[in-house]
């Protein structure tokens, strides 16, 4: 048996994927606010998977597999954009999400600015913990190796020949 998995057969483990549901911008002329977006209805119970601020602590993020997977998705942009972008603010029913948000770092990232803080993004990466997905797609852990602690000096081997007796003092020959 092979040790790689096809892209077929990675989808398959993954299961569904959470989608982006489109906004759509329409024109309406006749109104005094000629500009609208239009969003397809979500219908069930909405949850905020992951929130702009980072203060909100949420089990749904953890517990469940639409949260597991944003969870993942977010790790896997952060990774690919070399920590200079996230996904934030992924709220919506099951795999559907609507209404995203994007943090930058603070220069940017390739001329694109986000309409998130940069604190999430250092916040992203201290408190993220990688879960099957991130496994799956071959993430790399955001968190530092513990480091090994300090040993202690070696002590050196002994020999198996018995040491040598030192005299001081002068040493007369000839005499046993």
């Amino acid at each position: 048996m092979p040790a790689y998995t096809s892209a077929a057969q990675s989808t398959e483990a993954f299961g569904d994927i959470p989608e982006i549901i489109p906004i759509y911008l329409i024109h309406r002329p006749s109104n005094d606010i000629p500009y609208a977006t239009l969003e397809e209805e979500l219908i069930g119970n909405f949850v905020k998977y992951s929130v702009k601020d980072g203060k909100e602590i949420n089990l749904m993020r953890r517990d469940s597999e639409a949260g597991q997977k944003c969870c993942a998705f977010q790790h896997w942009v952060y990774q690919k954009t070399d920590g200079n972008l996230l996904v934030t603010d992924m709220q919506g029913v099951g795999m559907k999400l609507t209404d995203v948000g994007i943090a930058t770092c603070k220069k940017g990232y390739k001329g694109f600015k986000g309409n998130c803080g940069t604190s999430f993004i250092d916040q992203f990466k201290a408190l993220h913990q990688c879960n099957v997905y991130c496994e799956m797609l071959g993430l790399k852990s955001l968190q530092p190796k513990a480091k090994k602690p300090a040993s202690a000096p070696k002590p050196k081997p002994q020999s198996s020949t018995p040491p040598k007796k030192k005299t001081f003092g002068p040493v007369v020959k000839g005499k046993s």
